[in-house]
């Protein structure tokens, strides 16, 4: 019987650059989708999933978006069918990459598993991928990714990282082998239909010492730990229902 998922992370301090010009004088975060600033379906998932503690590493620099989650996020969210979670701001002074935003929160999330959760990726269907992805938690107690199943043709709304090789082990739900670093240009399509990771993980305190292992020079990036995550033990792919995009880039932004 695995733990229950109480808290979750965030990463909302970097500069957006794949969203340039968008971004060059206004938060990532706060850009509007469907009427909505970005963040908030991050939040409105954490709701409906049952978190009860978010934590937001997240800039001073970044005016609008702190304003935001200082009091508007709230009054956005109330009436969405789940008890609002308390909101706790982590800074992050300079964007030193999503690894070292994950390693500043490390002592709030330690006792257990926590929700890993980037805001570019949104994702539009009857229930929200955490909600999804905890079925498999709860069922099988491990470590747990979202991936969207990718066709050909919809390559292009992606940034090239991510993507997955693995065995099924029930409907829905894959094993994960391996899972692919950043590149440059756009997703190499094989076959025509590719399987993604996307911005939601379900992770275990095991990968802090990964992060301090595989930390190279430059920008903490998560990626290389969490692809020692998949190597060292046991990681599932739920693969998402929904329409889901990146909108960390400005092909799958302007796409949603």
């Amino acid at each position: 019987m695995s733990t229950p998922l109480r808290k979750a992370v965030i990463p909302a301090a970097g500069k957006g650059t794949r969203l340039l010009p968008l971004t060059e004088s206004f938060p990532k975060e706060m850009l509007s989708v469907r009427g909505h600033p970005m963040i908030y379906y991050t939040l409105r998932e954490a709701v409906l999933s049952g978190v009860e503690e978010v934590y937001i590493v997240v800039s001073r620099r970044k005016g609008p978006l702190w304003r935001y989650l200082e009091g508007e996020w709230a009054r956005d969210l109330e009436g969405q069918g789940g008890d609002l979670p308390r909101l706790e701001l982590i800074e992050q002074p300079e964007p030193k990459g999503s690894g070292e935003a994950l390693w500043r929160v490390r002592e709030l999330v330690e006792n257990g598993p926590f929700a890993w959760m980037m805001p570019d990726f949104v994702l539009f269907g009857d229930r929200p991928p955490l909600v999804q992805m905890l079925e498999a938690f709860g069922r099988y107690g491990a470590d747990v990714v979202g991936l969207l199943e990718i066709t050909k043709g919809r390559e292009r709304l992606f940034g090239n990282v991510g993507l997955v090789k693995g065995e099924f082990l029930s409907e829905g739900v894959m094993v994960i082998k391996d899972l692919s670093g950043k590149a440059p240009g756009t997703l190499p399509m094989g076959g025509g239909r590719v399987y993604k990771a996307v911005g939601r993980w379900i992770l275990s305190p095991s990968i802090f010492p990964l992060l301090l292992q595989t930390r190279g020079k430059g920008e903490w990036d998560d990626t290389p730990a969490l692809q020692e995550l998949c190597r060292r033990q046991r990681v599932l792919g739920v693969l998402l229902k929904g329409e889901g995009f990146d909108v960390g880039n400005l092909a799958g932004y302007r796409a949603a």
